[in-house]
């Protein structure tokens, strides 16, 4: 465009507007005609700097003017200048910046900045009507649903443009035509990759259809332009990507890897054959392998578990069930920690899997989840197997259910299978139940007779060609017919025959043969398979005849191209150390207040050091502690270890400026294990800072769109009414200390402010006061809800936080048990409270007779008295037992199932804030069943409260107790 010279804002404005609406339209159109159509962004205006910095000007000028309706009709050059902005966002505050670059944005009241705030959005939805827009969605836009906008139409802010550069490195194995073809299946396939990468990377990467785009344009050659990307906007993103030497060189490879992709072929197929190809691909890659394991006592199954991650390019809330739900193996009793599917591991199995039943299953998933689970994960039905023997003890699984002569086998049947009656077949110990087993010791020749014994089994007999690896070794290999490479590895496969043999027809997937001439009086032939994309393919080969050419035998090869990446919530290098964290990807928070835990496994007794380092948002080191372990290394000695480190003054002054918390685990020549915990990107938090004083000051850090915050403190002595505060003012703590509540539209953070200790020795009574109006349902939420409230608040790094929290949880729980369980009860609470840490030896036998005067109540408390020993170390126990206790008199006070029940009344009796995740429905009306028929909640509060009483240590402190 042509410098114009100024002539008044207005002027300006109109002529900027006319040239962008022109602009923009004209590349709309070109998008529309893109398969699929592609969306346009606001940076995309493809002015030159001297026009950038006239726009920027005007823009202030219609603010110094006033911002007047007819400056307001010219709106084109607002919503690229809010996107140059969105440009230069690092996470912080958008606004402030905004203001920072924009003269005069924030003069007037407030609810005049807040219009024009809105405004900008309104114009963003317009550009989108109009221009076909990107639109934001994911996480970030839900949260930020004004900045979202400005943001998302920066293509990618600066700050992020490293981490895309890696992302594209390590995907470059795994890129298809397809992907480079079609954004939005290039940006599902990235997007569940970044699970290592930062929170607020993650967020933008939620918008497929924006990363896909994004990764389109930049995979682009060099000397080629992009139909997704202008191109004064694709190369100034790659020369601000490409200004640090190891971004440039990530993102050159990646593009190398996609050229590569884009002009090599390999056995082309029809369009039905690829379709056939990819849906047959996620089932077998994500398959487990059964193998066998020989010990003193005989053989034992285990399961290999594959990376699941993967499927979440099908449904995205697999990601976010697999990382929060404990998986459960068919045939293994106790489930696996949260997060075990994001990673291959080895499990045994006791009891091998039942026919017909899923593989894997995610405790408590959705059945979405678990239905998709149970299709691409599985394993071969029987009821025969078969496994080859390897070097080790160990027999991995032959699929295809062949045997070859001179090798040798186990053989694996139901238990009442019949085996084939053959002299070289003999039965073996076996030490998972439900199958018994065979030893194969397939003799050099096998009859007629012998194969046709064996095919009543559903066994053959392969031995006149051979298909195996050669050259680098595969992944896996079972020594048979399966082979794994990982993407980017080169698979060469070697063909063996016993007859003379001309030609060898070659077909993948069911594509078109490729014929390869045989090399004259050689019994082998190699040839490379190139282009296989990641997934499961099937390589079958059939030999001809020297002379006459026709068929005579063939075999077939299962290759399984795997995707290299990484995706580890922990990631993990080498073999010999494995970290396991609960939840599987812990916030920062989490970890200080005890809400997570952490294992490590390796070599039994093997020393290893442990090192935990706290660092700010710039990655500086803030603070590190190294201590020697001995593995394996479980989730009490992490919590002993956090108990006695977290608290000591320097980690108590470096947490509050922390970002994140890296916890890493080595030992030379066996391999390390790291989790990074962010403290994670909030569009609110609170920073807290301790006064010379000894005060502590609490301020809010707001980076929603600001318009709607209201804060709330609730101090610890009436923990349930709060006084509204300045959201942009610092915010005292109160002696006794108290909960920080802030809440803007749907996204809420809140905080429990430390107490000052001399504040406590003074008043060593004052204690929470919890009030209820009346006994309605509306009430008993009220109480629920406001347990939740304090029970997620963030802790801060002082320990007396803590104490405060448990001393205000404990009385609402207490508030809300007296409320439903009746007067004598509520009593009872009263008297137990008083009695504070000296437990009185009749306190057990008064709850008891508390309980119920029915002689079937009278039996649950009896049953719930005579078991609390049992319960008091084991979550699991208390609440089987008590589902034992109460199955007689649920039914009668309108619970369907003494399960669920179980699960419900004791949440409720301990953690009520607990059940706000619950449907809404079925809480309520469970409540209804408790309040018109007490006794399941008062022998439920029984239970709770005497193994309480009886456990050795008092409830809290032990560091990250769960109740």
């Amino acid at each position: 465009m042509a410098r114009t010279a100024p002539g008044g804002s207005i002027e300006v404005l109109k002529h900027l507007h006319e040239h962008l609406d022109h602009h923009f339209r004209t590349l709309h159109e070109r998008r529309l005609a893109l398969r699929p159509a592609a969306p346009v962004f606001a940076l995309e205006h493809d002015l030159n700097g001297d026009d950038l910095e006239l726009l920027s000007s005007a823009v202030g000028g219609a603010l110094t003017e006033g911002f007047s309706i007819r400056h307001r009709s010219h709106w084109l050059p607002f919503i690229v200048h809010a996107a140059e902005i969105g440009y230069l966002y690092t996470g912080d505050e958008y606004w402030p910046l905004f203001s920072q670059n924009t003269p005069g944005w924030n003069c007037g009241p407030q609810w005049k900045i807040n219009n024009n705030r809105g405004l900008i959005k309104r114009w963003f939805k317009q550009f989108a009507a109009e221009y076909g827009g990107i639109e934001p969605k994911g996480g970030f836009a839900e949260n930020f649903n004004i900045i979202a906008w400005p943001i998302t139409h920066a293509v990618m802010p600066v700050d992020l443009q490293r981490q895309m550069a890696q992302l594209l490195f390590e995907a470059r194995e795994v890129l298809t035509s397809e992907m480079l073809d079609n954004p939005n299946v290039l940006g599902a396939c990235l997007a569940h990759r970044t699970g290592r990468y930062s929170e607020r990377f993650q967020k933008l990467c939620d918008n497929k259809i924006l990363l896909g785009h994004i990764a389109a344009a930049l995979l682009s050659g060099d000397d080629e332009g992009s139909p997704y990307l202008v191109q004064s906007t694709l190369a100034r993103l790659v020369a601000d990507l490409t200004k640090e030497n190891e971004s440039r060189t990530w993102l050159a490879q990646a593009k190398r890897s996609a050229h590569s992709v884009r002009s090599r072929g390999f056995l082309p197929m029809h369009v039905s054959q690829r379709a056939a190809a990819r849906s047959l691909s996620l089932s077998n890659v994500t398959n487990p392998k059964l193998l066998l394991r020989q010990e003193k006592a005989g053989w034992r199954l285990h399961l290999d578990l594959p990376d699941l991650s993967r499927l979440q390019s099908e449904d995205n809330q697999v990601g976010e069930e697999i990382k929060k739900r404990r998986p459960q193996i068919e045939g293994r009793r106790q489930p696996l920690p949260r997060g075990a599917l994001l990673y291959p591991g080895r499990e045994s199995l006791p009891k091998w899997p039942r026919p017909n039943m899923p593989i894997v299953q995610l405790e408590q998933g959705s059945s979405k989840v678990n239905e998709l689970i149970a299709r691409r994960c599985a394993i071969t039905q029987g009821p025969w197997w078969v496994f080859r023997k390897q070097a080790g003890g160990l027999a991995t699984e032959v699929k295809g259910r062949f045997i070859r002569p001179g090798h040798n086998y186990i053989l694996v049947g139901r238990t009442g299978s019949k085996a084939p009656a053959l002299p070289w077949m003999t039965q073996t110990p076996i030490l998972t139940e439900g199958v018994h087993a065979f030893d194969v010791a397939a003799p050099p020749v096998i009859s007629e007779l012998e194969i046709s014994q064996l095919a009543t089994a559903g066994l053959s007999v392969v031995s006149d060609v051979s298909i195996q690896p050669v050259g680098l070794t595969p992944a896996y290999w079972d020594g048979e017919g399966s082979a794994e490479w990982l993407a980017g590895d080169p698979v060469m496969l070697n063909v063996s025959s016993t007859q003379a043999t001309e030609k060898c027809s070659v077909r993948v997937d069911g594509g078109l043969p490729l014929l390869l001439e045989w090399p004259t009086g050689n019994p082998q032939l190699t040839f490379a398979l190139e282009g296989l994309t990641v997934g499961a393919h099937e390589v079958h080969v059939v030999l001809l005849t020297a002379g006459k050419g026709t068929p005579f035998t063939s075999g077939s090869l299962s290759v399984t191209i795997r995707d290299p990446h990484p995706n580890l919530e922990a990631a993990t290098e080498g073999a010999g150390i494995r970290l396991f964290a609960t939840p599987a990807r812990p916030k920062l928070a989490e970890i200080w207040d005890g809400r997570a835990s952490i294992s490590v496994v390796g070599p039994e007794t093997m020393k290893a050091e442990l090192a935990v380092i706290l660092r700010d948002d710039h990655g500086t080191e803030l603070v590190q502690h190294q201590n020697r372990i001995s593995l394996p290394f479980s989730d009490d000695a992490w919590k002993r270890l956090a108990a006695k480190e977290f608290h000591k003054g320097r980690w108590l002054n470096a947490y509050h400026a922390a970002e994140s918390c890296e916890v890493v685990v080595s030992r030379s020549g066996v391999g390390f294990a790291t989790l990074t915990c962010e403290r994670g990107f909030h569009p609110l938090r609170w920073v807290l800072t301790k006064q010379r004083n000894g005060e502590y000051v609490a301020r809010l850090n707001d980076r929603t769109d600001g318009a709607r915050t209201k804060v709330f403190l609730f101090p610890v002595e009436n923990p349930l009414e709060g006084e509204e505060q300045d959201a942009a003012r610092p915010i005292i703590a109160p002696v006794n200390g108290g909960m920080l509540h802030a809440r803007s539209g749907n996204v809420t953070a809140a905080i429990i402010l430390p107490p000052d200790p001399n504040g406590l020795r003074q008043r060593p009574n004052n204690r929470p006061a919890v009030h209820y109006a009346d006994n309605s349902l509306r009430e008993v939420q009220r109480l629920i809800s406001s347990h939740h409230d304090w029970d997620d608040a963030d802790l801060s790094a002082d320990p007396f936080s803590h104490r405060q929290q448990q001393l205000v949880l404990d009385a609402i729980t207490k508030t809300l048990v007296s409320l439903l369980a009746g007067a004598r009860w509520a009593h009872l609470e009263q008297k137990r409270a008083r009695l504070n840490s000296r437990k009185s030896p009749g306190m057990l036998d008064e709850m008891r007779e508390l309980v119920g005067a029915s002689t079937a109540q009278r039996a649950v408390a009896r049953f719930i008295a005579s078991h609390l020993w049992q319960w008091v170390d084991s979550p699991l126990a208390l609440r089987e037992g008590f589902r034992e206790a109460i199955n007689v008199i649920s039914v009668e006070s309108g619970f369907s199932d003494s399960r669920t029940a179980a699960r419900f009344l004791l949440l409720l009796a301990s953690r009520p804030g607990s059940l706000t995740v619950w449907d809404e429905a079925e809480r309520n009306e469970m409540l209804r069943c408790v309040m018109s028929s007490p006794v399941l909640l008062r022998a439920a509060r029984f239970a709770v409260l005497g193994t309480e009483d009886l456990r050795d240590e008092p409830e809290g402190t032990t560091f990250g107790d769960d109740q």
